[in-house]
């Protein structure tokens, strides 16, 4: 039975036509590995629309070409069908293909695809909401807020907006008010940014891949503990230069199946999902759905998972 690819036309990849992309070329590099594809380009807001009529054929896997929003998108509709996830990664930044250790570049991601085994990942969710690598509350979530606002009205591109965004936030430096439960522990926390990950980050940040594993079925809470300027920019430093993540100073790292998380500001706050705005309301309830979703990938290295 074929695979079913499903292209974001407007992924980064993609919309440049980068190395020769297109489906014609792509429906060809599938063929030459010997892999029978129905390929098919549709507009971003088209997409789940389209996995939905995917996972209904029942195909032998549905091959996802995009960036971070778009993979999540098409997990949160595969986990727990049993239908495979596929994933080219054709966006900015391709955490998830990343760390299911795909090649960055389109043609030899296909050529994995042609060799990948089927494995079982995690997904995590908040208040139902399907994530694949981290959820984000506070500054970096704002940021992505104000990005979108700016692309919208001023016509930036993605980089430029997030860049502005990104200073505006910083001069602001806002910080939350939160009530946080892990299991019987309960704390406040006042705290510009707090992220929530599905599994580990236990690489540096410049990596090519920052976690290690997908599949140990813990969710894990990294709070930010600066309250001034310099001490978020000695974080931001911390965390490009020092060997992991969660070994900045100014970084408290706790791992639990299920968090919930209050704003006791009361007032609405954003929330970013895997890079993208997602409509939600305090309290917030995460949880890990183990193994939930299988994947296509490279076949797993030793210590890696």
């Amino acid at each position: 039975m074929k695979l079913i690819v499903i292209i974001n036309r407007e992924a980064g990849t993609a919309a440049q036509a980068s190395d020769a992309f297109s489906p014609e070329e792509l429906l060809r590099e599938f063929s030459a590995n010997g892999i029978e594809a129905d390929v098919r380009t549709v507009a971003p807001d088209k997409i789940q629309e389209e996995v939905e009529a995917a996972v209904a054929a029942r195909p032998r896997a549905v091959v996802i070409g995009g960036g971070d929003g778009t993979v999540r998108t098409a997990a949160a509709l595969l986990a727990g069908t049993g239908v495979p996830l596929g994933v080219l990664p054709l966006g900015t930044l391709n955490h998830f293909a990343k760390d299911l250790g795909m090649p960055s570049a389109w043609r030899e991601a296909v050529a994995a695809l042609a060799l990948a085994v089927t494995r079982e990942v995690d997904v995590a969710e908040v208040n139902g909401h399907v994530f694949v690598n981290n959820c984000s509350l506070g500054a970096y979530a704002e940021a992505v807020r104000d990005r979108e606002a700016l692309r919208r009205t001023r016509g930036h591109g993605k980089w430029i907006a997030m860049l502005r965004a990104s200073f505006a936030v910083f001069r602001r430096l806002r910080r939350l008010r939160l009530r946080i439960t892990l299991g019987d522990a309960v704390r406040r926390a006042r705290t510009p940014l707090v992220v929530v990950a599905n599994n580990r980050y236990s690489g540096q940040v410049l990596d090519v891949s920052m976690r290690d594993h997908l599949d140990e079925g813990r969710l894990w809470l990294y709070t930010a503990n600066v309250h001034r300027h310099f001490a978020v920019l000695r974080l931001a430093w911390q965390a490009l230069t020092r060997r992991r993540i969660d070994d900045a100073d100014a970084l408290t790292a706790e791992s639990a199946k299920e968090i919930t998380i209050e704003n006791e500001a009361g007032r609405p706050l954003p929330v970013a999902a895997d890079g993208e705005l997602i409509d939600v309301t305090s309290p917030l309830t995460f949880r890990i759905r183990s193994g939930a979703l299988r994947v296509l990938a490279p076949p797993v290295k030793a210590g890696s998972a």
